[in-house]
């Protein structure tokens, strides 16, 4: 389920979120939807990504271990 939410943000930082989108044909609410959700795995509050867009459901961890190995695999 979606929630709308308001906040105060940095009139900079939103300028530059909004070319960003627009320059990879997103809407501003999915550019940080995503940017949230990365910092959260990156803290490791994020347990797990309720939906995949329609790809297998992974744990981050199987995730993380998959793209370690295909990135020694693309090095070699």
């Amino acid at each position: 389920m979606r929630k709308k939410v308001g906040t105060v943000i940095d009139e900079e930082l939103l300028r530059q979120a909004k070319l960003v989108a627009a320059r990879d044909n997103l809407r501003l609410s999915q550019l940080i939807e995503d940017a949230l959700r990365q910092y959260l795995q990156r803290k490791g509050t994020a347990a797990q990504v309720d939906r995949s867009r329609g790809a297998l459901r992974a744990p981050p961890e199987l995730v993380r271990t998959i793209m370690e190995e295909e990135e020694g695999f693309l090095d070699a």
